[in-house]
């Protein structure tokens, strides 16, 4: 599947993404729940495979 976006709506993503990303990172230096961790260290690898294919990363 393919989906075109314009550059705002890019730009948007991005702003989106990169304060997701922020946050998650923050859980993960937080969590004392080894399991907890790795479910979101799975999840960030998932978030920055998106920017890298919307060209954000």
């Amino acid at each position: 599947m393919n989906v075109e976006i314009t550059d705002d709506e890019r730009d948007f993503l991005k702003e989106v993404f990169e304060e997701k990303q922020k946050h998650m990172i923050q859980e993960i230096n937080h969590t004392d729940t080894i399991d907890f961790e790795r479910m979101l260290k799975q999840k960030l690898d998932v978030l920055e495979g998106l920017m890298r294919k919307i060209g954000v990363a």
